[in-house]
């Protein structure tokens, strides 16, 4: 099993050295091209920069990620190229002098639209119709997925629907009261969870992994501080190694923090990917030594924490962690392997594989009823000073380092807040728009690619849905 992942190129940067490919003659594709890819929600600048023999993909909006290219074929007006780093491939045609107008394939296809220079031309915004029962019904089946929610809410007016099986194998209707997978999306609520205990005095954004750690431990990232971890800025790398994740439970544990110290230790141990602050690369194991941190501090596990803390003040009751449901049934949806599409469930119980190891949980294995998810989300929305200060609020919703991740949240062009989650088995997304006073959740019980790209058009069309609200 892969760990939590992030859609499109966030969380599947690599670091990795230019692979030149032969090119024989001079090239009209020769320069520097910028573009933005959409998908629902997501935004993404790119910018390409191909030269003779090579080509290096940036991620602007994440800090000037860069991706070089492990092949690049040109035919004439076609150029192919392909990023091994991040399981990608880009395929454009020369439309003029000044275009490349093709299809980014990173799972499902995306149109992806160049122009020569360093600046991407103006995108407008897709439009997406108010979600419906049908339409919803309409994306479940073009995607061949088993079930699929979303809700949103505007003010006190709200909506909430599901479509669906809560497992292929049996016709038991997904229900509106359901559990879901979050993925990462836990990542802002332990981010949350950092804040609350930042005014309770306990930590504070300065805080260096050193400093809980000790200087040994710590080693390489005794400097990097709980602002670094949470802004995916610590030098960390994305994740342990995967061979050593065997020796992780992912049953339940009645105290998580030996193997979540483990853990931590481990990664810690790991060579940078680079020095503290300076690269953007999402890293689950900063969300965990973060988690790690306050286990130290407050000798309470991180799940404990994020109950006493976020949920119960909130008003979540139905939150849990790892798969939903109870051993051997079908009593909430289950998540799904992919194979083309065919849906294999991934039943609940003990030592089967239907979730990452519980030392994650920090990073990614909360679930909870969409309609909580609400609740949380207008959390963010609403900011009451009950929960947390003016100043926390804006710590949390604010990036750091001059990318577009703040804490747990990337902030669209237009400044909402998004995030998605997924343990290869579930897939959601999130949105938070605080000017229209607006939230927004899609999910479903797989993570097909074809998947991604409809609960991502599902989040939108619940987005509008939400903005059609009166006042």
């Amino acid at each position: 099993m892969t760990m939590t992942r992030r859609w499109h190129l966030q969380g599947l940067i690599a670091a990795a050295g230019i692979i030149a490919t032969p090119v024989f003659a001079a090239s009209p594709f020769t320069g520097t091209w910028s573009g933005t890819l959409i998908a629902g929600a997501a935004r993404l600048v790119l910018r390409l920069i191909i030269e003779e023999a090579t080509a290096t993909l940036f991620s602007v909006s994440q800090g000037n990620a860069r991706i070089p290219a492990t092949s690049m074929a040109i035919d004439g007006k076609t150029i192919i190229l392909k990023f091994a780093a991040i399981k990608a491939t880009f395929e454009g045609t020369l439309s003029d002098d000044t275009h490349i107008d093709g299809t980014f394939f990173q799972g499902a296809p995306l149109p992806l639209r160049l122009n020569r220079g360093e600046t991407p031309e103006p995108v407008a915004e897709p439009s997406f119709a108010p979600l419906t029962p049908e339409l919803l019904s309409d994306k479940r089946m073009a995607a061949y997925t088993p079930a699929m929610g979303a809700g949103w809410s505007k003010g006190i007016s709200s909506g909430l629907f599901v479509k669906g099986a809560r497992s292929s194998d049996d016709e038991i209707a997904a229900q509106p009261v359901d559990q879901w997978h979050w993925g990462s999306i836990t990542k802002s609520m332990t981010a949350t969870l950092c804040a609350r205990m930042v005014e309770a005095g306990v930590i504070d954004w300065k805080t260096t992994v050193g400093k809980v750690f000790g200087a040994k431990d710590a080693g390489p990232y005794a400097q990097a501080t709980l602002l670094h971890l949470l802004s995916h800025r610590a030098g960390l790398q994305a994740n342990i190694d995967l061979m050593n994740m065997v020796f992780y439970s992912r049953d339940p544990l009645p105290d998580p923090r030996d193997e979540r110290n483990k853990w931590a230790l481990a990664a810690l141990k790991q060579k940078p990917v680079g020095p503290a602050g300076k690269q953007n690369v999402y890293s689950n194991n900063g969300y965990i030594v973060a988690g790690a941190m306050l286990e130290k501090l407050t000798g309470k596990p991180w799940e404990t924490l994020i109950q006493q803390e976020v949920f119960a003040p909130l008003g979540i009751e139905a939150a849990g962690f790892g798969a939903p449901g109870r051993p051997g049934q079908v009593d909430q949806p289950l998540g799904h392997a992919v194979q083309g599409h065919t849906r294999k469930p991934m039943p609940v119980g003990a030592k089967l594989p239907n979730d990452n190891p519980v030392a994650l949980g920090p990073a990614g294995r909360v679930h909870m009823p969409i309609a909580s998810m609400l609740n949380y989300l207008r959390a963010h929305r609403d900011q009451p000073a009950t929960f947390l200060k003016a100043e926390s609020w804006q710590a949390l919703h604010t990036p750091h380092f001059g990318d577009d991740y703040a804490l747990g949240w990337v902030v669209r062009p237009d400044g909402s807040l998004w995030h998605n989650g997924s343990n290869t088995m579930w897939y959601a997304e999130v949105l938070v728009d605080i000017k229209t006073g607006t939230v927004a959740c899609a999910t479903a019980n797989d993570a097909a690619p074809d998947t991604l790209k409809a609960v991502g058009e599902v989040l939108m069309s619940a987005r509008a849905a939400a903005l059609a609200e009166p006042v």
